[in-house]
C-alpha cells in the first residue's frame, strides 16, 4: 500500500502546480463545499498529518534499530495531506522505506495458524501497520515534526469488537449504512472541536487561521447507499455539508 501511494505522489508532483496532496478513501465523503475545504487546507502551510508517540501495541521491530530508533517510531491516520515538500520527502525516501520492507512482514491470521507450523523466530512475521506508521515515522526521522499539524482532517468512528477467539480482537472502523446517514449524524462530526492523544496526554484544538474551527473536513466509513442519500438530502435543501 505505502508503495502504491509513493508511486501516486510521484506521478502527482509531475505537475509542478499542485502544492498539496490529499489521501482520501472511497468510503470518505466530503462535510464540506469545496470553497470551504480548500481554503482550510491551505490556511496554514504546514502538512496535516495524524501523528503520535506509538508505545502500546508493540509494533516497533528492535531490527529497525539504528536505522530507525525508537524515539522517532510514530503511529497515527493514513490519511494525510502532504504539502509539496513532504510529498517529495515521501517520493525520495531511500531509508525508511527499505526498513519498512524488510521489518514489517504481514503475520498470519490465527485461523491459518493450524494449516501451517508456528515460525520458531516471530520477528520474520513482524506486522508494523505499515500504513499507521510510515509517513509519520519518516517526517520524524527526517526532523521535520514541526512542519505539520499533528492531526488528520478525515473522521473515522472506532469501535472494539472482542471476537469470541482472543487474537482477533481488536479496533474497528464503524461502516455507516444508509439507515446511520442522517443530517444529525453529520452535525455530530462537524461539531468535534478537539481530540485527544491519550499516549502523549496531548489534547489538540483545531483551529484555522488561528480561530476556532471544525477539527475534519472528511468522514469515513459510508457504504455507498449512505453517500448517495446524504447526497440526495443535500439535493432536496435539507442541510448541506457546507452550512
Amino acid at each position: 500500500m505505502i508503495q502504491a501511494e509513493r508511486i501516486l505522489l510521484e506521478h502527482a508532483l509531475m505537475d509542478p502546480l499542485n502544492e498539496r496532496f490529499v489521501f482520501l478513501s472511497d468510503s470518505c465523503i466530503p462535510l464540506y463545499n469545496f470553497s470551504y475545504t480548500y481554503k482550510y487546507i491551505f490556511s496554514t502551510p504546514t502538512s496535516f498529518v495524524d501523528s503520535f508517540a506509538d508505545t502500546k501495541e508493540g509494533r516497533y521491530n528492535p531490527k529497525m534499530d539504528p536505522v530507525i530508533p525508537v524515539d522517532n517510531w510514530r503511529k497515527g491516520s493514513q490519511w494525510v495531506i502532504l504539502t509539496r515538500k513532504h510529498a517529495q520527502v515521501v517520493v525520495k525516501d531511500r531509508t525508511v522505506f527499505p526498513m519498512f520492507q524488510q521489518h514489517c512482514r504481514r503475520k498470519s491470521l490465527p485461523e491459518f495458524w493450524r494449516e501451517k507450523p508456528i515460525v520458531s523466530d516471530t520477528s520474520k512475521q513482524h506486522n508494523c501497520i505499515t500504513d499507521e506508521h510510515y509517513v509519520q515515522t519518516l517526517l520524524a526521522q527526517e526532523g521535520l515534526e514541526g512542519e505539520i499539524t499533528r492531526r488528520s482532517l478525515t473522521h473515522t468512528s472506532w469501535d472494539l469488537k472482542v471476537n469470541r477467539e482472543w487474537e482477533r480482537r481488536g479496533w474497528h472502523p464503524l461502516t455507516y449504512k444508509y439507515s446511520d446517514a442522517t443530517p444529525e449524524l453529520i452535525q455530530s462530526i462537524k461539531g468535534i472541536d478537539n481530540i485527544y492523544y491519550e499516549t502523549e496526554g496531548r489534547r489538540e484544538w483545531c483551529t484555522s487561521k488561528g480561530k476556532p474551527a471544525p477539527c475534519f473536513l472528511f468522514a469515513r466509513k459510508f457504504t455507498k447507499p449512505a453517500a448517495l442519500r446524504l447526497f440526495n438530502m443535500s439535493a432536496k435543501g435539507l442541510p448541506r455539508p457546507d452550512e
